[in-house]
């Protein structure tokens, strides 16, 4: 029999843990980010928004885990609709991750520009590589740390092939399918050429697509970009060099950067910074969680 002692041990540690779950209910994504409401800020600055961890859209998501590049597209929409926003700073610390997030946070970083006609800047820090990078290339100016990881252009699809040890311990895996792509990444067998052909065609086709919005955002010619883009990692300042990033510096550089350029000062107003709370903590475990998946292993999405 459990013990009387291990019992209230298991109530307390139980009560203990839905006291500081109910004290972190998430509120509404219109008020844990931008609320286009102009009487909540009455003065005009700069947005921020964080661009944190693995980008992917979620398997699952519910009210009170809209994760990933859900929160971020969430987020944006806010900024967009804030006429107290003069200028946006994107602060960035990602490795990357599936191409419709990136592209997505990418084309909605661009409608703001466009449609607000404000100022947007990309601050990278630890890293900004891949699809992260290309979600910078949004911005107007991109801003990068001397030591900064900085690229990573390219594209990448992984499988796990397991056919062999199956076939070894006497695994039998049957399939029914309606067309001959269908399990396609399968794990139970190995690819063959007309597969890997297809594949290295959606390959390439995604890669021309990072290239294309690489070339029109820092206007480098078509040779230039082949040299860079093939997955290199640069340094911050070798990312300068080549002409990936505008300049050097760190969140207040860029901060004071774009103060300026919108008339506020280099100590602008902040409107909002992203306040990620209990959804931000789930958004990050979710959207890494969501990368390594063992369901990936057959059926892996398109990595930047």
């Amino acid at each position: 029999m459990i013990k009387k002692d291990s019992i209230i041990g298991i109530l307390i540690i139980s009560l203990f843990l839905l006291a500081i779950i109910l004290n972190q209910q998430p509120k509404p994504i219109e008020k844990e980010t931008i609320p286009s409401q102009a009487t909540l800020f009455p003065k005009d600055g700069i947005a921020i928004l964080d661009l944190y961890g693995p980008i992917a859209f979620p398997q699952y998501s519910n009210n009170y885990m809209p994760m990933a590049a859900n929160l971020t597209l969430e987020q944006l929409e806010n900024i967009r609709q804030d006429s107290h926003v003069k200028g946006l700073l994107i602060r960035i610390n990602s490795p990357g991750g599936t191409v419709a997030a990136s592209q997505e946070i990418y084309n909605s970083i661009k409608r703001i520009k466009e449609e607000l006609k404000i100022p947007v800047v990309a601050q990278i820090g630890d890293v900004g590589a891949s699809g992260a990078y290309y979600a910078a290339l949004g911005a107007d100016t991109i801003f990068a740390n001397p030591g900064s990881l900085v690229g990573s252009i390219g594209v990448i699809i992984g499988n796990l092939s397991i056919h062999k040890l199956a076939e070894k311990h006497g695994i039998d895996y049957k399939v029914y399918k309606s067309g001959p792509y269908k399990d396609l990444l399968s794990m139970w067998r190995p690819s063959n050429e007309d597969e890997d052909e297809l594949l290295q065609h959606v390959i390439d086709n995604v890669y021309d697509q990072f290239k294309k919005a690489f070339m029109q955002s820092r206007k480098i010619t078509n040779e230039n970009a082949s040299k860079l883009a093939q997955g290199q990692i640069y340094t911050g300042l070798q990312a300068l060099d080549h002409q990936m990033i505008d300049k050097i510096g760190g969140y207040h550089d860029a901060l004071s950067y774009i103060g300026e350029l919108t008339n506020l000062g280099k100590n602008p107003h902040i409107i909002k910074k992203s306040n990620y709370g209990w959804k931000g903590i789930m958004n990050l475990l979710n959207s890494s969680f969501q990368l390594k998946l063992p369901y990936q292993l057959s059926n892996m999405p398109t990595l930047y």
